[in-house]
């Protein structure tokens, strides 16, 4: 993630699911414009993010919070949140967190549809006899395929498929 002049990543992810109660369960390392200049984690348990910046780069640190400062506030529903570090890395887990599911949901996307509703969450739909891939071979399966991502969408859903012809798509 970059904001202006410093580029964020996550690196060495640990993510413990089974512990994730109220926010993310996990261990990282920060780096900034590519130096490691922090170990991140958090409980679990709806506590904060912590991140502790090796001695070194304190003074970075610093810097870095007195740049954030000076960003625009982050807008979500009614709430306006600071931008800080915490949530910068927060944001950059569930990124990798998020893609590493895609990851996952891509693999079975040759037997359902799969979707992410409006909440985030992510559903699959399929029919007994037939996988996906297989619909595209008879017009009819294919017809069945576009009135159903068509229905989806229309609710706000969104496609994740990347092997649905462009022809089928809303």
């Amino acid at each position: 993630m970059k904001v202006e002049n410093y580029k964020f990543e996550i690196k060495n992810l640990k993510y413990l699911e089974s512990l994730s109660e109220e926010t993310n369960c996990f261990s990282a390392v920060l780096y900034v414009n590519g130096k490691k200049v922090a170990d991140c984690g958090n409980s679990g348990h709806g506590g904060l993010t912590d991140v502790n910046f090796f001695p070194q780069y304190w003074e970075m640190k610093k810097e870095i919070e007195d740049f954030l400062t000076t960003q625009p506030k982050i807008k979500y529903e009614n709430f306006e949140f600071d931008r800080t570090i915490e949530f910068i890395v927060d944001e950059l887990v569930e990124k990798l967190l998020n893609a590493k599911v895609c990851q996952k949901l891509l693999k079975k996307t040759d037997k359902y549809l799969i979707f992410r509703n409006l909440q985030g969450t992510y559903y699959q739909i399929g029919w007994k006899k037939y996988r996906v891939d297989e619909l595209f071979k008879k017009q009819s399966g294919r017809d069945m395929l576009q009135k159903t991502i068509a229905n989806h969408v229309a609710k706000g859903n969104i496609l994740i498929n990347k092997n649905i012809p462009s022809e089928l798509l809303p």
